[in-house]
């Protein structure tokens, strides 16, 4: 008995290390496996992909190209977790490189470069959050596309990985991360409408379907619900992808803003739905997200302690 509640607490203990480190930590580019993972990506989609060839071998070569790294990356961590002395705190450490807030700072960053009217500056800046063209964008533009990528990553990176993590393991949120940085690092080499990364896409809305629905109508409960729903019915639900669809109009609902709209890939233009009735987005638009952000993680984080603790107090 109190070594199944010691266990629990460890394991509760190396959840809360990895988390609060993966918040207060900022890891350098120059070692950090998730850029060396989206090389190997990028890398792997530029010798594959043929953008000329028929839909079914660009179906099957970009199925075999997402699925076979993530295999054998998952055998090789299942393998040294099985020969490891500590299991829990290697998957403490997985854990801890997959989750993600970088892209805070960067924001960050933009904001204060676009109250100081320096736009080139900030549009070079937010090329390394998008994968959409940002050279034509104007201020608005850049506002928009940088709320757009705080939202999306900030509960794919972070939240959804957390939840996987709780479900299944460090097995399971190892693979949805290694997922979206494949899709991230395809997206960059072609159109978010090639056939190549559709297999990917698709595997990603289906596991992605009932956390990220969960995982909206819980925060939506936390901020202003009534307005939530509204903008889940009138948008949401017609966004593709629908689980983004999702995301940003919670977002767009809680800072009164507007999100979403037409957006332009390797020069072509993609057509989709503004989300929100608000005013279009400014600078301090910026800051609003990061501080919600910011106060969501907090309640996210106590909540799931206090849930935790209370599953092994009465289960003891």
């Amino acid at each position: 008995m109190l070594a199944e509640q010691l266990q629990a607490h460890t394991g509760l203990l190396i959840f809360l290390l990895a988390t609060l480190s993966a918040i207060g930590f900022r890891t350098s580019s120059l070692y950090h496996p998730n850029v060396v993972m989206t090389l190997l990506f990028a890398n792997l989609a530029q010798k594959v992909y043929r953008p000329q060839s028929p839909g079914s071998y660009q179906w099957l070569s970009g199925s075999l190209a997402f699925v076979l790294p993530i295999l054998v990356i998952l055998l090789l961590l299942a393998t040294l977790g099985y020969l490891s002395f500590y299991p829990q705190w290697l998957g403490g450490l997985v854990l801890f490189l997959c989750l993600d807030i970088q892209h805070e700072r960067r924001a960050r960053r933009i904001a204060v470069l676009l109250k100081q009217q320096q736009k080139a500056a900030a549009r070079q800046l937010l090329g390394a959050m998008v994968n959409r063209d940002v050279e034509k964008l104007s201020v608005m533009g850049i506002c928009k596309a940088c709320l757009d990528s705080l939202a999306l990553r900030g509960i794919r990176h972070f939240y959804l990985v957390i939840v996987f993590y709780l479900i299944g393991g460090p097995l399971l949120a190892l693979s949805y991360k290694l997922m979206l940085l494949c899709d991230h690092a395809w997206r960059s080499k072609m159109r978010p409408d090639a056939s190549f990364i559709k297999p990917l896409q698709i595997s990603l809305s289906i596991l992605e379907w009932l956390p990220v629905r969960g995982l909206i109508i819980i925060m939506a409960l936390t901020q202003n619900l009534s307005k939530t729903l509204h903008y889940l019915k009138h948008y949401g639900q017609f966004y593709r992808p629908a689980g983004s669809g999702w995301i940003l109009s919670l977002f767009a609902a809680n800072l009164n803003t507007q999100l979403a709209g037409p957006r332009f890939y390797q020069q072509q233009r993609f057509d989709n739905m503004r989300i929100g009735s608000d005013a279009p987005p400014e600078a301090e638009t910026i800051d609003l997200m990061l501080r919600l952000l910011a106060t969501l993680r907090w309640f996210f984080l106590c909540a799931l302690c206090l849930c935790w603790l209370t599953v092994n107090i009465l289960s003891h």
